[in-house]
């Protein structure tokens, strides 16, 4: 009697870590949080368009060989940093145009999802060189893009509102394989990374705010707003003017950035909480302070941390709202993106954190 059970209890170890590591294979053999990712895709995309097209009448003044900062000047910096941009390849006027252009038609492309796999790598590099031809005039969302960017070389950024979803679904559904979990496995690593790096990002921000003496006693926002660099007429005045409200957002911005971590890796519920904080808060900065593109960057990261059977229940709710209150006559093209976040579950399941 004893012999058996003994056999039983001794391969009870193996076998339970053997089921978890079957388990957690099938898992990761699906890829996860294409929608968001796809989402990404869209609004980090529109951030660097947004780059591009605001400096575009002045790209030779900032930009150019014979620019604010010279040629020469520019390459020998790149040197002693061992740097690279492709903006340093020539000296040619000409060069220059066709380097910025490339960069918006990659922007473009990437942005609506063609070929994306390969624009990925593409867009980093042409968005790293502007970055690295003038970097004294961008606003920190320089710095998060190009890490996440590198990830996103791994990940599926179209698999939804995209060239290539819609290629895909024509070609109809492809058979599983081995190289379809490989990919699947590189994918849910890359957005495992995306949740690492905002997480430090928020994290250590936050931890370097709490030892600040401005933020101890709330009146950080305050010399913010009052020293001229982040000012929208008639919205800034009216915030840096109330003391209680500087110094409920300077201490509620610390409690964010501090939390949200924890936040995210707890559970599914705090994770969501995480994720609509993280689009408020920065919402409200791209508002009051104008940092629109660095808003953006950061919100197209927060965006990618939601699942997709969460994004399908915003889709079906935001569904049976358009079906309350707006007539029944409206063109059915117009709600097109509603109802692709609706689309039924392919068995993708989001992660507990």
């Amino acid at each position: 009697m004893s012999g058996p059970s003994t056999t039983a209890a001794s391969s009870g170890p193996p076998s339970s870590l053997a089921g978890a590591w079957a388990a957690f294979t099938a898992w990761q053999s699906q890829p996860r949080y294409l929608m968001g990712a796809s989402l990404f895709r869209l609004v980090a995309g529109a951030a660097v368009l947004i780059e591009y097209l605001i400096n575009y009448s002045q790209r030779r003044y900032l930009f150019g060989p014979s620019g604010l900062w010279p040629y020469e000047t520019f390459v020998a910096e790149l040197a002693h940093t061992r740097n690279f941009s492709v903006y340093a390849w020539s000296a040619s006027p000409l060069f220059f145009e066709v380097c910025y252009h490339l960069g918006i038609l990659v922007a473009v492309l990437w942005m609506v999802g063609w070929r994306a796999r390969w624009l990925t790598p593409l867009q980093w590099v042409f968005l790293w060189s502007l970055h690295q031809r003038f970097p004294g005039i961008w606003d920190g969302g320089d710095n998060i893009i190009h890490l996440i960017l590198v990830y996103a070389c791994f990940a599926d950024v179209s698999a939804h509102f995209s060239m290539d979803a819609e290629r895909r679904r024509a070609k109809g559904p492809a058979e599983p394989g081995p190289w379809a979990r490989v990919g699947a496995l590189f994918h849910n690593t890359a957005m495992l990374a995306f949740a690492v790096q905002i997480s430090l990002v928020y994290g250590l921000a936050g931890l370097y705010k709490v030892q600040g003496g401005v933020w101890q006693d709330g009146t950080a926002l305050y010399y913010a707003f009052r020293s001229g660099q982040f000012v929208i007429p008639g919205v800034t005045e009216w915030i840096y003017r109330d003391a209680f409200v500087v110094t409920a957002l300077s201490y509620c911005t610390v409690a964010f950035q501090v939390a949200f971590p924890f936040l995210l890796f707890l559970n599914p519920i705090s994770r969501r909480l995480a994720v609509v904080m993280g689009f408020t808060f920065h919402v409200g900065i791209a508002l009051v302070l104008g940092l629109v593109t660095f808003s953006l960057f950061m919100t197209s990261v927060d965006l990618a941390l939601m699942g997709d059977d969460e994004y399908r229940a915003i889709g079906r709710f935001l569904t049976r709202l358009r079906q309350r209150f707006l007539p029944r006559t409206q063109s059915p093209s117009a709600p097109v993106a509603v109802e692709a976040l609706a689309e039924p579950s392919t068995g993708s399941h989001p992660p507990a954190a």
